[in-house]
């Protein structure tokens, strides 16, 4: 069960989706209803070093 990180191409708005193996849900914005997102590439703990980098401070959500 992933979640997998998207943004909405009309108004902007980054989210959250929990997935499911199977699942044919489309995805829509919450803020705005619209279907036209994008799954965003995540920061994961794997980067998250001091030698190679790290995710923003203030990212929201896990965006860098």
């Amino acid at each position: 069960m992933p979640i997998y990180e998207y943004k909405c191409e009309a108004c902007e708005k980054c989210f959250e989706k929990l997935t499911f193996k199977g699942d044919d849900e489309k995805i829509v914005c919450p803020e705005c209803k619209g279907e036209s997102v994008k799954r965003q590439m995540s920061c994961t703990s794997l980067f998250n070093t001091k030698s190679i980098g790290s995710c923003a401070a203030g990212a929201p959500k896990g965006f860098s």
